[in-house]
C-alpha cells in the first residue's frame, strides 16, 4: 500500500494547494520519496497533486481538509485511489483521519474558486 499526501516544513498535513511538498509513504507511515509539490507551479493545483498521486501508483490519498475540489476527486475516484481527509496542521502520523463525502468536495470546490479569484 502506497499513501500520498501533501506536507509543510514541519510535515504537518497542508492543503493541496500550498504544501511544500508531496510524500509518499508506505502503511507503517515511513516516508518512501519526498518530492516539491507540483501543485505550486501548476495552474490547476489541486488536480495537479491528485494527477501526480495517481500517477506514482498510489493506493490512497489522504487529502488535508480544503484540498479535494470535484476535478481532483473525479482524478482520485476514477482511479480506484481510496480517499481519506486529515486535518492541515496534524502530524503526518495523525489517525485523525475521515472518509471522504461530498460535503468536503463542494467545500474544497469553493475554496479552490476562492483562491484563484483572490490570486488575480
Amino acid at each position: 500500500m502506497i499513501i500520498c499526501t501533501t506536507v509543510n516544513d514541519c510535515m504537518k498535513f497542508e492543503i493541496f494547494s500550498k504544501a511544500k511538498y508531496l510524500v509518499l509513504m508506505n502503511e507503517n507511515g515511513e516516508i518512501i520519496e519526498k518530492r516539491n509539490n507540483p501543485a505550486l507551479n501548476s495552474p490547476i493545483k489541486r488536480p495537479a497533486v491528485a494527477k501526480e498521486c495517481v500517477e506514482l501508483k498510489a493506493s490512497t490519498v489522504i487529502a488535508p481538509h480544503g484540498s479535494l475540489c470535484f476535478p481532483s476527486y473525479r482524478i482520485l475516484k476514477k482511479a480506484g485511489v481510496k480517499i481519506l481527509i486529515a486535518n492541515p496542521g496534524e502530524d503526518l502520523r495523525s489517525s485523525n483521519l475521515k472518509e471522504v463525502n461530498m460535503k468536503e468536495v463542494i467545500y474544497s470546490s469553493f475554496l479552490a474558486m476562492k483562491e484563484r479569484i483572490t490570486e488575480h
